[in-house]
């Protein structure tokens, strides 16, 4: 007689499948735990963050939103609840979340990027280069976040008019550009093969005209 396997037993056959990207088989094994238990804290929220990832969003935000009720002081859930907001075009959501998220863990790096994310697509580019700031003094090497902080400095920096019949002459969109030239010059340093860095240099050098 085959031995049914305990919740404890699916679990750890699940977050291994997981790892492994084995996601179909992973999905039905967090899900055979739910139906035993529909409280079960991790299988909620891994089976939420594997649906993230195959962008299944609308199912994500309510296992994140269950996993919540049964610990609302899980910073990594907010987290992701926050991203799947953004994805779903709520971004007022996606900012609450990610307040949360940095409430509980202050030194969660990917939270200030992710909430930076928001206020750059909001248009809200003082806020978000705050936020990619404050990820880069937690985690000062992170190429993504360098790369987002420069796109916020060209953001600050662009002009209302066309720049190809009109050079930029305000001293201070020039700084916006010089700093925006800083971060993707870091990047390089940090990974000097990075050809979209390059790029981007490329282009904020003939926005100002070298």
């Amino acid at each position: 007689v085959k031995k049914s396997l305990t919740i404890k037993e699916k679990f750890s056959l699940a977050f291994y499948n997981h790892k492994k990207n084995n996601l179909k088989v992973a999905a039905s094994l967090y899900n055979e735990i739910l139906k035993i238990n529909s409280n079960h804290f991790e299988a909620n929220y891994l089976l939420g963050s594997l649906l993230l990832q195959t962008k299944r969003f609308d199912k994500a935000q309510q296992l994140f939103e269950k996993a919540l009720k049964i610990n609302s002081n899980h910073g990594d859930t907010y987290n992701n609840l926050g991203i799947t907001f953004g994805e779903l075009k709520k971004p007022d959501k996606a900012i609450d979340c990610f307040e949360k998220a940095i409430k509980i863990l202050p030194e969660n790096a990917n939270a200030f990027n992710n909430i930076g994310n928001e206020y750059k697509n909001l248009g809200k580019i003082k806020e978000a280069i705050n936020s990619y700031q404050k990820a880069i003094e937690i985690e000062p090497d992170n190429i993504k976040t360098y790369n987002n902080l420069g796109l916020a400095f060209v953001a600050a920096g662009e002009r209302k008019v066309n720049l190809i019949e009109e050079p930029i002459v305000d001293a201070k969109q020039i700084h916006e550009f010089k700093n925006a030239i800083n971060c993707f010059k870091k990047i390089i340093e940090i990974k000097p093969h990075d050809s979209q860095a390059y790029n981007n240099l490329g282009v904020v050098f003939n926005t100002i005209g070298e």
